[in-house]
């Protein structure tokens, strides 16, 4: 047998290599080493040639690239491209790649193959491994077939790379591609061939593409209940959702998108029908780690529905690489198994998409931090120094510590006098039925009252579910999480102090008088009154402002979330003027206008506890809200020319 060897490149073995009077064998016996020399990541090549004797980094580094695929697409047509794989051996991987380049790198039109080649190699330096080259050599006639390679370049190259290690996916994917005798999967492709032959200015030749994606994510038992019709029509609407979304995101690229469509369809059971509601949406996202799933959508519907309940195994969920749009589709029915009511899907269709953008989850990393034992320990002697007397009552700082998928915990320091016969505050917990998760510390004697009366500290982690405690956009509320963490505590030790808590009483005391004096006047989300709260400034506001003044101030924000711009102006404003307070609601398409505000504003010579100020975004719109505390006519007149002068500025600069 005859090696071939490139100059730095292992040596390459093939069943060609045995001598043989046909001299056509050495020639494509030595084609492989330099067709693989071609195409492999130049970091390879260079790592063998520093590294040659690293024989099993050499074989784990070459491993981790297959399969590999290899194409260059260019500009000038028509033209001749060549497309290779290399890949683990297995039978007929060969085949599954001619299929799948031939027939679907051009959804609709099988390629003119000028050439092929496959062979068969080993590297013995590396292992006994069999492995496959294959190279395919297409003709492309004119820039509109290039655009449509280029285009379905990356689906086709993911599902070879998945087809030629798994003969399951490669029948899979063969099948829902027409190529078996599935007949209902031909009818579709047979429908959407018609939609695109009635409608070319609406879907061209990558609806197939769509169509590939949906039938090989969907279940058969899915296929199988769903009409020719539905699928059909699911296809070709997540088409069209997808190009609308595109061409949004191309226009404004900073800002949230989505599409939403209602289907009244039917499931084909074994022995009956069912009427049920599809629900198909398309939305983008800006940052990375956003998610929305199908508890995302199924919240939302219940949110104005509470008996709908999604249909098991009714969803299906399509993100391709690294593009920022997801569909989603699944199906709802009601509890009772009555049909939903052209009323409710009017309801639902007017009231998710707006309910929809706010429900777009965004994953954060999570935070290592240490416990730092140094406030530990200040915190035990901050709380021993406020017990005095016998009747003191136990006190408790409570802290957040950290979240994990399913739990918040916190850090609770509790400090009380120890009198005969108090239970331990393990065991008070234990007692109390508890539904939180007592984690004990340390216990430790930190003082004596009368020389008698131990005081003692207990540092615990206090663990509880977080699922109750998930706004709607999935941001978790910690001062709701805090107050179940307070409550517990309370009703296992009887009367506790909480130390540090003083501040977020007053905040939630103040906000639930806000939302009483909102109740029954007005319809509002209630995730933007924690939100509009949540964000005044300064942060004592959040504590001394006056209840009315907080709900005059919201319900000015309804209204201009409900008026929105006039087409020709880039902010709203509306001012509301009282004996002692003046009110100011901004709407504004551009944030610089709240850094001009606070630089006019600062030029005043006016109290700090006399100006509150809150901001929000809903729709990628930003809100300003003011409001100014003083009974002077001259004071409030002023404040009004301030703002008024930053909105001129700012619309001089642009």
């Amino acid at each position: 047998m005859i090696m071939n060897k490139e100059p730095d490149f292992p040596l390459i073995s093939t069943e060609l290599d045995l001598t043989s009077e046909n001299h056509n064998h050495l020639y494509y016996s030595s084609l492989v080493p330099r067709t693989l020399k071609q195409i492999l990541p130049s970091e390879f090549i260079q790592f063998y040639g520093s590294h040659p004797d690293e024989k099993e980094k050499l074989f784990k580094h070459f491993q981790s690239l297959l399969p590999f695929t290899y194409w260059k697409p260019t500009n000038s047509t028509p033209t001749n491209m060549s497309c290779y794989l290399i890949c683990c051996y297995r039978p007929n991987a060969f085949k599954f790649f001619f299929e799948m380049i031939s027939r679907w790198l051009i959804p609709g039109k099988r390629l003119n193959v000028l050439a092929m080649y496959a062979s068969d190699f080993t590297i013995p330096e590396f292992s006994e491994q069999v492995y496959t080259m294959c190279e395919m050599v297409i003709r492309i006639e004119n820039a509109e077939e290039m655009e449509a390679v280029k285009r379905n370049l990356p689906i086709i190259e993911s599902e070879v790379r998945l087809g030629v290690v798994s003969s399951y996916y490669a029948r899979r994917i063969l099948e829902v591609k027409g190529l078996s005798n599935d007949e209902k999967t031909a009818m579709i492709q047979e429908c959407i061939a018609w939609a695109t032959a009635r409608w070319p200015h609406n879907f061209s030749f990558d609806v197939f593409t769509e169509m590939q994606h949906v039938l090989v994510m969907c279940r058969d038992d899915f296929k199988l209940r769903r009409s020719v019709r539905h699928l059909s029509r699911l296809i070709g609407i997540q088409y069209l959702f997808r190009k609308d979304l595109r061409q949004k995101i191309r226009k404004h690229p900073g800002k949230r998108h989505l599409n939403l469509k209602f289907f009244q369809t039917t499931l084909l059971l074994s022995d009956s029908e069912k009427k049920v509601l599809g629900v198909l949406l398309a939305v983008n996202f800006l940052r990375d780690k956003e998610v929305f799933e199908e508890t995302h959508l199924i919240k939302a519907i219940q949110n104005y529905i509470p008996e709908a309940v999604m249909i098991e195994n009714s969803s299906f969920f399509n993100r391709r690489g690294a593009e920022p749009i997801c569909t989603l589709y699944l199906e709802v029915e009601k509890q009772d198994g009555k049909l939903f009511t052209a009323s409710e899907v009017t309801t639902l269709r007017n009231n998710l998409p707006k309910e929809l953008g706010e429900r777009v989850e965004h994953l954060i990393q999570p935070v290592f931090m240490p416990r730092n034992e140094e406030e530990i320990m200040r915190n035990i002697l901050t709380l021993g120094n406020q017990i005095k007397y016998l009747r003191d009552i136990p006190q408790v700082f409570i802290t957040f510590d950290e979240q994990t998928h399913h739990h918040l915990c916190f850090n609770v320091i509790i400090v009380r006098v120890l009198k005969e016969g108090d239970s331990l505050i393990e065991e008070s917990f234990k007692n109390s039925s508890s539904r939180l998760e007592y984690i004990h510390d340390r216990t430790k004697t930190i003082g004596f009252l009368r020389k008698k009366y131990p005081k003692e500290a207990t540092v615990c982690r206090l663990r509880l579910p977080k699922e109750e405690f998930l706004r709607r956009d999935h941001s978790i509320d910690l001062y709701k999480a805090r107050e179940a963490v307070f409550a517990e505590v309370s009703n296992a030790l009887g009367e506790v102090r909480d130390y540090n808590g003083g501040m977020i009483s007053k905040q939630n005391e103040l906000l639930a008088s806000v939302r009483k004096l909102l109740q029954g006047i007005v319809n509002y989300n209630d995730l933007l009154l924690e939100d509009f709260f949540y964000s005044l400034n300064p942060v004592i506001m959040r504590t001394v402002l006056e209840p009315e003044a907080l709900k005059t101030l919201f319900v000015m924000l309804l209204e201009s979330i409900s008026d929105g711009f006039f087409n020709e102006e880039s902010y709203a404003m509306k001012v509301r003027a009282e004996p002692h307070f003046v009110y100011v609601m901004i709407t504004a398409e551009h944030v610089e206008l709240e850094e001009l505000i606070s630089e006019e504003l600062a030029l005043l010579d006016f109290s700090p506890s006399s100006l509150a100020m809150t901001q929000v975004n809903v729709y990628d719109i930003l809100y300003l809200g003011y409001i100014f505390r003083s009974d002077d006519p001259q004071k409030q007149r002023k404040f009004c020319i301030s703002i008024q002068h930053a909105i001129e500025k700012l619309e001089h600069q642009r």
